[in-house]
């Protein structure tokens, strides 16, 4: 009677103890994965305040995060570049790049370009941009028959255009070369018009960014220890919930 008491008191305190060292084991980790957000909002602090001396220095953010390790400018910061900023891009505590985000400029925009009575009308422009991806975007109100071309390659075709819906509206990827890029358009319908834009994700831009961590799953989104972790440089505060 008494070896079985003891025998229970003995699986009592295995449970308790397994118990315990369970929880012990979760606050370890609690405490551990608090502490990674803490370090990962202080290296995106960090990084955020080197950007905005670029900007101080050059008047525009840097089209890649990478550009602060550069010594030499980077392509339309020539003026006033004083990198390298930092010898190092760090991961975040999980091991994952920081995610950087700079809103597209719209390097050409045409005016409105209507179609007048007589032959096809042709014409050129020219662009600059860093070599690339880029879009085309396209407002068509009515044209059913033009082709654009962007350094003699076709990007939108003539049977890509529609009557309906107005607008309509085409975007496609493009390849963009490095500094002065020639725009040619032809239209062929009367009486309608047209509009479209050159837009491109990696030109160096004075209006904001966005720098952050995708927390610890590494995944856009997520909850708890896996939101995203995300400073936006013209939102107040600068760490978004």
């Amino acid at each position: 009677m008494k070896k079985g008491f003891i025998l229970v008191e003995i699986i009592i305190f295995i449970v308790v103890f397994i118990i315990l060292m369970c929880g012990i084991f979760f606050a370890i980790k609690n405490i551990m994965d608090r502490a990674k957000i803490v370090s990962a909002k202080t290296q995106i602090s960090q990084l955020a305040l080197l950007l905005e001396q670029v900007k101080n220095d050059t008047g525009t953010y840097p089209a890649f995060l990478s550009d602060l390790t550069l010594n030499s400018p980077p392509k339309l910061q020539e003026k006033g570049w004083d990198g390298p900023y930092t010898k190092k891009i760090p991961l975040d505590p999980w091991g994952n790049p920081y995610f950087y985000y700079i809103p597209p400029t719209t390097v050409f925009s045409s005016p409105k370009l209507p179609r007048v009575h007589g032959k096809p009308d042709n014409y050129t422009a020219s662009f600059y941009a860093i070599e690339g991806k880029g879009r085309i975007r396209v407002e068509n109100y009515g044209v059913t028959s033009c082709s654009i071309y962007i350094n003699g390659i076709e990007v939108v075709k003539e049977r890509e255009f529609r009557n309906n819906p107005r607008p309509q509206i085409i975007e496609k990827e493009i390849n963009l070369g490095e500094g002065n890029n020639v725009l040619t358009w032809a239209r062929s319908t009367p009486g309608d018009f047209l509009y479209f834009s050159i837009i491109v994700d990696n030109m160096p831009t004075g209006e904001y960014f966005k720098l952050g961590s995708y927390g610890k799953d590494g995944k856009d989104g997520g909850k708890g220890y896996n939101k995203d972790i995300v400073w936006v440089s013209n939102k107040y505060p600068n760490f978004q919930e």
